[in-house]
């Protein structure tokens, strides 16, 4: 790592636990005043990380494009990004951050254990497909990690709400008819660029190993995972999935997207995927 990247990204990791922490005291003690101050300590440390790729792109002449470090640090950058983009658009979302920084801090933590060395872009991954690929895949990641987050305020609130004496704290958030909402809009968008990825990831794939599609483990995976949301969305459009159900489904699915981009490698090292690609 380069020496301003090392100081930059610890700064954002630093700043994104101890907004963390905020957020988590904020709902356990039912104290949504503070969150505005958590979301200007989420920008803050969101501003400290995108400095940190800056620092990697100067160093190596490549945006983090594959790698475990490289993919956590780019994919937590979608991930805050939508969470403040959401929060800055509608103040009642900004709870969201509550789903995703933890999610976030894992990652950061997880890549940072995974070799965060420079190394230069293996020429594989030069091709405008690897860009277009790899983009789609933050932006699905992002808007699934969205729904979780937002399911997490759903059961949070609809918990409150079935109280004798709801907390009146929870009336600062969105109704649970517009979290059940948001959830489905977030599952579709990251459902639709989930596909656009597949799509352009088998067109790498042609390219680069002879086939579209070779069954790979992380394919595979990547696979089960879209079947799943697209489930998702069947049981929702065409069974009427509401409330808590959809709430539990989009916090379970995101298991199947972690397996996809991480787990996948921890028991499996034969995989041939981009981000493992050095």
């Amino acid at each position: 790592m380069a020496f301003w990247e090392i100081v930059f990204f610890w700064a954002g990791l630093l700043i994104y636990s101890l907004a963390c922490g905020g957020f988590i005291y904020s709902f356990v003690f039912n104290n949504p005043r503070v969150m505005p101050k958590m979301t200007a300590l989420v920008a803050l440390g969101f501003l400290a990380v995108t400095a940190a790729i800056v620092a990697r792109f100067y160093a190596t002449g490549h945006l983090p494009w594959s790698g475990h470090y490289e993919y956590t640090l780019m994919g937590g950058w979608f991930i805050i990004g939508g969470t403040l983009f959401v929060g800055w658009q509608n103040k009642t979302l900004q709870g969201l951050a509550v789903g995703t920084l933890p999610l976030v801090v894992i990652m950061m933590g997880y890549g940072y254990m995974q070799d965060p060395g420079l190394t230069p872009m293996a020429a594989s991954l030069k091709t405008v497909w690897l860009y277009i690929h790899v983009y789609f895949a933050w932006l699905s990641f992002g808007g699934y990690s969205l729904a979780m987050a937002a399911g997490v305020v759903y059961l949070l609130r609809s918990k409150s709400d079935a109280l004798p004496v709801p907390n009146p704290a929870y009336d600062r958030f969105p109704s649970t008819g517009r979290l059940n909402e948001l959830i489905f809009r977030y599952v579709v968008f990251g459902f639709i660029t989930d596909t656009i990825m597949i799509c352009a990831g088998a067109i790498w794939a042609k390219d680069l190993w002879g086939s579209y599609w070779a069954w790979d483990p992380v394919e595979t995976w990547s696979l089960i995972c879209w079947l799943v949301y697209g489930l998702t969305i069947h049981l929702r459009v065409t069974f009427g999935w509401r409330d808590k159900r959809l709430a539990w489904l989009a916090v379970v699915a995101l298991s199947t997207v972690i397996i996809s981009f991480f787990g996948v490698n921890l028991v499996v090292n034969s995989s041939l995927h981009a981000f493992q690609v050095r």
